[in-house]
């Protein structure tokens, strides 16, 4: 009898040479595999086996690897397009002329990760395969479901010659079957409670039936096949929580963390990114309706003012939660777009990590900011500089600031009494107010109601809340001219940004 090393039975991370099952739609792949002339796509979510499969089914066909392409997305992420792409991979000019004599050298020409490329050249790749097909160049295009989608969508006669097809979680046969392949290549047996728990527990999805098969292993000490036959491995999966976590954390843990701290540059002062992952994290869907988080992480809250708060804050951190997830590198895991009514978990590898993720460590790994400010920062000027305050705020924005500015919220202050909204959200709802001080800030209106309010909030906080941002030579009644400024005449707006998101983040610490 062969003997294998548990990592070459169960192995998450790495293709399954002894464990691998064929899924439903393996012999229809595998005849599109053969069919001259055909491209094929396989796209579902991560964890579900494609690169996997696609691999198998190359070998299977006895396809040797120097007769295939491949490469990966995530290298090119950063290309406009895809000849460029192909380009930087063959060596040579990008052009269609160029690249098809040497693509026709080979059978497959294989995009892993194809949903990393930018949309401009995965949008000129889709164009292009009926070219290629009439040239005898194959692609296995691989990715999430969107791929698919857009390759439908970009060539109505690309259909016939463009097979695809959509790898989801596997049913409950094919789990007891990686499971049985495993055990008897290490000469062994897990009982008959242990496989339902695995069935249930891993949902189908090929790479949770792994890694919770080699944990349960390593718990009862078998790291390799085993010469004599032992009893029945029998463990409870609730003992095995950390162990199996621990193998996702690598992948997940730190891109959790960067997403509960909120948007790069100023992560630190949003709790309610913190309270949006803990509530997701709470749940065991994969879509979340955006009214659910809203009534749990609001909604809960009893007190009018607070709530009112919070419910800005938290729709400011909606109108960045994209970004964020974008800017983690959980854009094909997590699906959010601006406005929309669900958040998707698209990855089933990562809702499982999330069900069981002590949420705790993950509060424990950010500072949370004690005071509950919906706004970090507040801006009062003139109508006449208003080019120069937008520059600021939009600096401040793309560094993750929630900014109280006038014309971004409109709908909120349409039919409302002015001053009275606008007093409560320079008094309470603002943790600093940058005052832009021209030469006619004092001769507005509505510039000497907001330093009124703001002398008067000053006059409250125990910390410094006004902060003058100098743009001309001028004294205005109620700045003291020792109290410190930023020169706009000096510093840049984006160093001006920075300055202020420094003192919000200082501020967060103390």
């Amino acid at each position: 009898m062969r003997k294998y090393e548990l990592e070459e039975v169960f192995n998450e991370a790495a293709y399954p040479e002894v464990t691998f099952v064929s899924p439903r739609d393996y012999p229809h792949i595998r005849s599109s595999f053969k069919t001259k002339g055909k491209h094929v796509t396989v796209s579902g979510p991560s964890g579900t086996g494609k690169t996997t499969l696609v691999r198998r089914l190359l070998h299977d066909l006895g396809i040797p690897t120097n007769d295939v392409l491949w490469l990966n997305g995530r290298r090119y992420s950063e290309f406009e397009s895809c000849f460029h792409v192909l380009g930087q991979e063959l060596h040579v000019e990008p052009s269609y002329d160029e690249l098809t004599p040497l693509l026709q050298l080979v059978q497959f020409v294989v995009v892993d990760d194809f949903h990393h490329l930018k949309a401009g050249a995965r949008l000129e790749l889709a164009k292009t395969l009926k070219l290629w097909h009439e040239n005898q160049v194959r692609f296995v295009i691989i990715g999430i479901g969107t791929s698919s989608e857009e390759l439908y969508g970009t060539d109505p006669e690309l259909g016939i010659r463009n097979d695809p097809f959509e790898m989801t979680i596997q049913d409950e046969a094919f789990t007891r079957e990686l499971i049985q392949l495993g055990a008897r290549a290490l000469n062994i047996a897990f009982s008959a409670r242990l496989t339902s728990d695995i069935v249930t527990a891993s949902n189908g999805v090929p790479s949770i039936i792994q890694a919770i098969c080699k944990s349960c292993c390593i718990e009862v000490g078998i790291d390799r096949t085993v010469s004599d036959p032992r009893g029945l491995v029998d463990v409870d999966l609730r003992d095995l929580r950390e162990s199996v976590l621990r193998i996702f954390h690598a992948k997940y843990l730190d891109k959790v963390v960067g997403l509960a701290k909120g948007k790069r540059q100023a992560r630190s002062v949003h709790n309610t990114y913190f309270d949006i992952i803990a509530t997701i994290a709470s749940e065991t869907r994969s879509d979340i309706p955006i009214e659910l988080l809203y009534r749990k992480i609001v909604g809960a809250i009893a007190d009018s003012k607070q709530r009112s708060q919070k419910a800005t804050s938290f729709y400011n951190c909606l109108k960045n939660l994209s970004d964020v997830i974008k800017e983690q590198g959980l854009d094909d895991t997590i699906l959010y777009s601006s406005g929309g009514k669900t958040v998707s978990i698209e990855d089933p590898s990562f809702r499982f990590y999330l069900n069981l993720l002590d949420i705790g460590d993950v509060k424990s790994r950010i500072h949370l900011r004690s005071d509950e400010y919906p706004y970090d920062v507040a801006v009062s000027f003139a109508g006449d500089v208003r080019p120069r305050v937008e520059e600021f705020v939009r600096a401040l924005q793309d560094r993750g600031l929630s900014v109280f500015y006038d014309f971004d919220q409109q709908a909120q202050l349409w039919g409302q009494d002015l001053r009275r909204r606008l007093s409560d959200i320079y008094s309470n709802e603002a943790l600093y107010m940058a005052v832009f001080l021209s030469e006619s800030y004092p001769e507005k209106d509505w510039p000497d109601f907001e330093l009124a309010i703001g002398r008067e909030t000053a006059g409250k906080r125990t910390k410094e809340y006004l902060l003058p941002i100098i743009l001309d030579d001028v004294n205005v009644v109620g700045v003291r001219s020792t109290v410190g400024y930023v020169d706009l005449r000096e510093v840049s707006v984006e160093q001006a940004a920075d300055l202020l998101v420094e003192k919000i983040q200082q501020q967060s610490t103390k």
